[in-house]
């Protein structure tokens, strides 16, 4: 398992990677609506990151960053595991990776959201 930085990944693999993680999700988005929301919540491929498994990515975390109350600010505009790896930590490791690039990139602050009857997505955000 490797992490590392989602800037180089084809949009196409970004898509079928977050299908494949909500495919059990109340909410399905086809490719031009995700894509129509990650430019709406200024994703950057090269502040995004996941977890591969070889050349598959089973876990990531698509940062949007903008500013919010003047200051630049991180927000979370997708996180995601692949059902076969939830329980591993991968999200929480990824999350973490990705720390030190978002500071180095300015980043003060995380914004993010999630459903509250979500009961795993609330926890591991706690």
């Amino acid at each position: 398992m490797e992490i590392r930085s989602l800037g180089n990944i084809d949009p196409e693999i970004l898509f079928y990677a977050f299908q494949r993680a909500f495919a059990e999700y109340e909410m399905q988005l086809d490719k031009s609506e995700l894509l129509a929301m990650l430019k709406r919540r200024g994703f950057r491929r090269d502040l995004s990151f996941g977890a591969f498994d070889g050349d598959d990515i089973v876990s990531f975390t698509f940062n949007g960053i903008g500013d919010f109350d003047e200051v630049l600010t991180a927000y979370d505009t997708g996180t995601g595991t692949l059902k076969n790896y939830q329980g591993q930590g991968l999200a929480t490791s990824v999350f973490n990776y990705s720390i030190p690039y978002l500071k180095k990139a300015g980043v003060h602050n995380y914004l993010l959201e999630v459903l509250q009857h979500n009961k795993s997505a609330v926890s591991f955000f706690k």
